[in-house]
């Protein structure tokens, strides 16, 4: 018995042997791990390179908050261009209200202006009145090639607010192309070139944040949110800083001139309920055949509660709204039929002199 005991478990003298004669390899192993493979702490690592263009980045973007139409957010990014405080941002209905607040990166809060939108590209300007030095250079030459690494910075879900810092999307550069996208097949009409980024940015709020390179520079702005009905998809795409420099800078607005001169000349061929006058509800009486109402499917009782973005309450509301749109130019119309809203696409004619 005590010969298998003694087997089984080695006298303790033994022990203290393997014991000593183990410790200097156990130091030498534990020296090696820290010199080799311990993790650094935070404070003590190295900035990469994705951590030095998002330091760029933060100071100058802005949170933009406005009005909200049930279902459709009330919120965007924007991104600062300007030292004397011009912000791009998205086309929304969040900007179709009686105010637009825009939150810096310093906290601070300002009410913005709209000085001017372009459908092309569906961006728009805003300008606060303070002083923002820390901005973007916008480059008149593309920057950018298929399979760089870019970061997106934007508020996606509004999930930041004051101080806090944007969300970060990491990608690449998939591709440089261009698009026609009509409003029968997506829920927004853009027209013009494009970058496709690897990166999950269409979420609602992030539509206006900035897509950097890894230099800090701007790539492009997040585009507004595409779907396509044909395959349930949506594109990750940024409208291409070249374009967004044209835009700020003016060279476009000669094709917003030619668009607001056609503006007031289109026709849906929707007739109103008028007995109790302008400012009775915007029911609709009757539909023109063959018009461009009754081809994007209005049907009579409808109630019209926006169009081209705007809100509308009455009737005098939706005639407000009917002289901004432009022939040809799709758009949206929102109508409430019995308990469901429907979004229809529709394509105004131009107005038949009488």
């Amino acid at each position: 018995m005590n010969f298998l005991y003694s087997r089984k478990q080695p006298p303790r003298s033994r022990c203290r042997v393997w014991i000593w004669l183990a410790l200097p390899v156990l130091f030498a192993g534990s020296t090696f791990c820290h010199a080799k493979g311990q993790v650094p702490a935070p404070d003590e690592r190295e900035p990469n390179a994705f951590q030095l263009a998002i330091e760029i980045g933060q100071p100058r973007m802005a949170k933009v908050v406005g009005a909200g139409a049930g279902r459709v957010e009330g919120y965007g990014t924007g991104t600062v261009v300007s030292a004397d405080g011009l912000i791009v941002t998205s086309q929304g209905v969040f900007l179709d209200g009686p105010s637009i607040r825009v939150t810096l990166a310093d906290g601070s809060e300002h009410l913005a202006t709209i000085m001017k939108r372009n459908r092309q590209l569906q961006l728009a300007l805003l300008k606060i009145d303070h002083a923002t030095p820390d901005y973007f250079e916008l480059s008149s030459e593309p920057i950018g090639q298929k399979g760089d690494w870019v970061i997106a910075l934007s508020n996606a879900f509004k999930v930041a607010d004051k101080q806090e810092p944007m969300s970060v999307m990491l990608g690449i550069i998939a591709l440089r192309t261009a698009i026609d996208a009509r409003l029968t097949e997506r829920d927004v009409a853009y027209r013009g070139e494009l970058i496709l980024i690897d990166a999950i940015t269409s979420n609602p709020g992030a539509a206006g944040g900035a897509v950097l390179d890894l230099d800090g520079r701007i790539v492009g702005i997040v585009g507004k949110i595409i779907n396509s009905s044909e395959t349930n998809t949506r594109l990750n795409y940024a409208v291409p800083s070249n374009l967004v420099a044209d835009f700020v800078s003016g060279k476009l607005d000669q094709a917003d001139s030619t668009a607001a001169a056609l503006a007031g000349t289109a026709e849906l061929g929707i007739k109103m309920l008028e007995l109790g006058g302008k400012k009775n509800p915007a029911y609709v009486d009757r539909i023109v055949a063959g018009s461009p109402a009754e081809t994007a499917g209005v049907k009579v009782d409808d109630l019209v509660v926006s169009l081209g973005g705007e809100k509308i309450g009455t009737i005098r509301d939706y005639q407000t709204a009917l002289d901004k749109l432009t022939p040809e130019e799709e758009t949206i119309v929102v109508v409430k039929r019995g308990l469901e809203l429907l979004r229809l696409p529709i394509t105004p004619m131009p107005r038949q002199s009488k």
